[in-house]
């Protein structure tokens, strides 16, 4: 048997750049099961205890030498990487975290722009511990708002080092009592090579065809109004190859039906039929819009495909890619994007005249 007092229970992971350039700097936050007693003393139901070693392994043993516990990784709840040491890439840490028996594989893992550990300090003025929020944010608000990414975890991160494709990891941005947590960091060959902002995050997901629900505003013109707000209940996008002439085309169809919450137009004249019919015609080009400015900006500045285009090519037309499997880059930068795209506005919120 093993006592639970002798037990250091790490919740979560901050991985950031060492002091000395071939160190990392690991944050291990490690819950006190006598917080949760009545009678204890403590008033913090944790503690953060950050160890500078060559890697994760050597971070675990040093940490067992300053404790008085051993330390236990089977509850950890979310790794957090650090933006310097995530351009280093993560090739040489990933492979303790796969390894290990006791990281489990469905624990999330984000990218922090700036400091990871800055993240495991917040005080949410919660009683969760900030490990268990940040676990929290990653798996349930991506379900909520198109900005953020679905969570990525340690078993998607070894598919992805095996299988060799580019994926998004969810952006985390510290600011003092809170988080914001819209937009991504893009990664090619396990090394982060740009970030995405919220609005290029939801272009990327529908991309990749995992949007769900979420909220939508624009600006309306002049004629129609101020702005108006579509909540989305459901929407569906598919992404499939085709060859045209020897060039690929991507070409992405978008369905998404949603209700109008609010719209403000001082325009009487126009009716409520025409007014929608146009509404809906202004979605469709504004999410054209932001689905092209994702994908040019993955495709030209980053050179990476986190929808999995390559794989998607080498099942449609395998002819096509052992013949151009050497020069897939360049095949790649080339590629056309085609969307046709169709909004439905199911029910009518408020419109302010």
């Amino acid at each position: 048997k093993k006592e639970i007092e002798q037990q250091a229970f790490v919740i979560g992971l901050a991985l950031d750049k060492g002091v000395k350039t071939e160190n990392i700097i690991v944050t291990f936050q490690i819950a006190l099961p006598q917080a949760f007693v009545a009678e204890a003393q403590s008033n913090e139901p944790f503690w953060n205890i950050s160890v500078e070693a060559a890697d994760i392994t050597a971070a675990e043993y040093h940490l067992s030498r300053m404790i008085n516990q051993v330390p236990n990784l089977e509850h950890c709840q979310i790794i957090l990487i650090g933006e310097e040491l995530a351009r280093q890439g993560l090739d040489n840490y990933l492979d303790f975290l796969i390894r290990t028996q006791e990281v489990r594989r469905m624990v999330k893992v984000g990218i922090v722009q700036g400091k990871a550990k800055d993240v495991l300090e917040i005080d949410f003025k919660t009683a969760l511990m900030p490990s268990f929020v940040v676990a929290e944010m990653m798996s349930d608000n991506s379900k909520h708002t198109l900005e953020l990414t679905n969570f990525m975890n340690v078993g998607r991160l070894h598919m992805a080092d095996i299988m060799g494709y580019d994926f998004v990891l969810a952006r985390i941005l510290p600011l003092k009592d809170k988080l914001d947590m819209s937009g991504g960091s893009v990664f090619k060959g396990l090394k982060m090579v740009g970030w995405l902002s919220g609005e290029e995050m939801m272009g990327i997901r529908f991309l990749r065809g995992d949007v769900g629900s979420g909220s939508m505003n624009i600006e309306l013109p002049e004629e129609l109004g101020e702005r108006a707000m579509l909540r989305i209940f459901e929407a569906r996008s598919v992404m499939e190859p085709e060859l045209r002439d020897e060039r690929l085309i991507a070409k992405l169809k978008i369905r998404i039906e949603g209700d109008i919450t609010e719209i403000i137009s001082d325009n009487e004249k126009i009716g409520e039929t025409e007014l929608l019919n146009k509404i809906q015609n202004l979605f469709e080009d504004d999410i054209k819009k932001k689905v092209k400015r994702s994908f040019q900006k993955v495709q030209q500045e980053y050179e990476c495909d986190p929808f999995m285009l390559k794989e998607k090519i080498k099942s449609y037309y395998p002819k096509f890619w052992k013949q151009n499997c050497s020069i897939w880059d360049e095949v790649y930068r080339s590629t056309k994007l085609e969307i046709e795209a169709k909004v439905l506005v199911r029910r009518i919120g408020e419109i302010r005249h």
